[in-house]
């Protein structure tokens, strides 16, 4: 899929990973299985901008590599399209050298 960078809802997507990750910054583990809110503003701001270069950058990578295989399968085809028309070409100019 991959994402669009030109595109307002990507941004929003990036918005929305970092406060997932903003707000998963206050939750700690309290040793016992169970979980604690803690105030940790640093951390948590970290954990937001991980969270959302994460799905920028891979979400951006995925396009890209989309993008390129697009273009190799395009470009496979087109040759491929060449060939045909190639022996298409042989079989009629041998047809016609028959005569």
């Amino acid at each position: 899929m991959g994402i669009d960078l030109k595109k307002r809802s990507s941004w929003l997507l990036g918005l929305y990973a970092f406060i997932s990750g903003f707000l998963a910054g206050f939750v700690r583990s309290d040793g016992a299985g169970g979980y604690k809110v803690v105030t940790n503003l640093i951390a948590s701001l970290q954990l937001g901008v991980i969270f959302s270069l994460v799905y920028m950058v891979g979400g951006a990578t995925t396009r890209w590599q989309r993008s390129m295989g697009e273009k190799y399968l395009a470009r496979s085809e087109n040759a491929f399209q060449e060939q045909l028309k190639n022996l298409a070409e042989n079989l009629l100019y041998d047809r016609s050298k028959k005569k």
